[in-house]
């Protein structure tokens, strides 16, 4: 196993890798690297998880690589990549969340077939006449828009996500998308405010978070949010398209989450995840929470992790969202002290009696938020009582009684492969326990908690084959 990932390597890939032949872990992902995918990586047989995402690299992923019989995870997501995605061996069962984010990836399902090369040439001939046609159509919209500007009266947002900069909207829009702030458009209530679901007159849907400022710290709390949103990128956490302010309101616009909170799906009884659909989403939850704590210039400390504050977008990635209680650690600083409280029973002790926070109580609140998730059981649940709680419910239940602890809907005795979920299911417990001890020193850092879902799920997926 190799974890050489979240550094700042910078340089190519060493065609010497494909020595490695019983590596069979190799995670680069959150670096600089650049150049090319080596082709000798085709020797690598024993390779079963591969993680390159969130790098430079550049060129085609190797046709070779289609050898590598042993490969269950691959994830060259967020990089330059061009060319035909490779069809043969495992990576007929990868999906597009393998490859998000690239330059110029063709020839698969959810992409448009790789151009040829009289499709190149036509392209060549015509493009000095496109090029011409949408200058003429670029100055007509500029002109549209600097008769719009003085029509219109536009309040201008602030705190702006670097990667939405061209967005513009103002409080009449807002209110337009939203039928006029209308109860019916409510996706959801947090502490500070409402969220809203907006769809524009092209269709697009938007959710906007509109603080309530007659609360107090709701003030605060957009700044806050406006700040770390502006400032963070991640696939897993969500994303700002713009912001609304005058001295009278304030919003967010963010990207809408269709499958709205896992708190919803694990409650609402109509739709019911299985066992891989719940690891992956806290993999993905746990991938951001790495972000925060070790990504980022400045530790950040998310302090409200639950789960309905986990999105779901199209494609069940999990995204961590409502980060109005943040803080954001100084220069070595490991903790910092607050008055501002989160959710009780979610909430690590240091913080709840002394109000003290860091990075570890975002892993007791994962811990909790992981154990919730596979037995349908919040941490306030009626059942529990001063003598009983969420952890000991579960510590007393391991190894011999999981069974009972598990959620009924995920494990039925009859399936073929219920020992298997039972195993997976009560590692997933067992690390739920470690993250959560009393003393933040004898909790997981999220680096190793990642690390070991990632490996309960490798394992689970083997038990899955036939």
């Amino acid at each position: 196993m190799m974890d050489l990932s979240v550094n700042d390597f910078y340089g190519d890939i060493p065609t010497a890798i494909g020595a490695l032949e019983k590596l069979q872990t190799l995670s680069l992902k959150h670096n600089r690297i650049q150049g090319f995918i080596p082709d000798s990586m085709k020797n690598m047989l024993e390779l079963q998880y591969l993680d390159f995402s969130f790098n430079n690299l550049a060129g085609e992923i190797p046709q070779s690589l289609e050898a590598l019989s042993n490969l269950v995870y691959f994830n060259v997501s967020f990089n330059r990549l061009r060319g035909p995605i490779p069809h043969g061996g495992n990576f007929a069962n990868f999906t597009e969340l393998s490859f998000l984010s690239n330059e110029a990836l063709c020839d698969a399902s959810w992409l448009q077939p790789c151009q040829t090369f009289e499709h190149r040439s036509k392209k060549k001939i015509f493009l000095p006449v496109l090029l011409a046609l949408g200058s003429a159509i670029l100055a007509m919209v500029i002109s549209f828009l600097v008769i719009r500007k003085w029509r219109r009266k536009i309040v201008i947002p602030t705190n702006f996500d670097p990667e939405a900069t061209l967005e513009r909207v103002s409080y009449h829009e807002l209110r337009q998308m939203t039928n006029g702030f209308n109860d019916d458009m409510v996706l959801g209530l947090g502490a500070f405010g409402s969220v809203y679901k907006g769809v524009r007159e092209n269709g697009t849907i938007w959710a906007i978070k509109v603080f309530n400022l007659q609360l107090e710290g709701a003030f605060k709390s957009s700044d806050i949010e406006s700040e770390v949103l502006r400032s963070l990128r991640h696939r897993n956490r969500t994303k700002v398209i713009s912001a609304c302010s005058n001295p009278d309101f304030k919003a967010l616009v963010l990207e809408y989450m269709p499958n709205r909170s896992l708190d919803k799906w694990l409650y609402s009884g109509n739709q019911i995840l299985n066992t891989m659909q719940r690891l992956d989403i806290m993999i993905d939850v746990a991938c951001g929470l790495e972000y925060l704590h070790y990504g980022y210039s400045t530790p950040v400390v998310h302090c409200d992790l639950k789960p309905s504050n986990i999105l779901l977008d199209q494609y069940m990635v999990g995204h961590v969202c409502d980060f109005g209680i943040t803080k954001l650690l100084g220069d070595g600083e490991s903790v910092v002290q607050t008055k501002t409280l989160a959710t009780i029973g979610y909430i690590a002790p240091e913080y709840g009696l002394e109000g003290l926070v860091s990075t570890s109580c975002d892993v007791y609140s994962f811990g909790i938020t992981l154990m919730e998730t596979f037995t349908k059981r919040g941490p306030k649940d009626e059942m529990f009582t001063e003598e009983l709680s969420l952890q000991r419910w579960v510590k007393e239940s391991l190894p011999d009684s999981v069974i009972q602890v598990i959620d009924v809907d995920l494990v039925h005795l009859e399936d073929e492969v219920v020992k298997n979920k039972i195993a997976c299911i009560s590692s997933i417990l067992q690390l739920a326990l470690c993250c959560t001890p009393d003393a933040p020193k004898d909790r997981m850092s999220m680096k190793d908690v990642l690390r070991t879902l990632q490996k309960i799920k490798l394992q689970f997926s083997e038990g899955l084959k036939p």
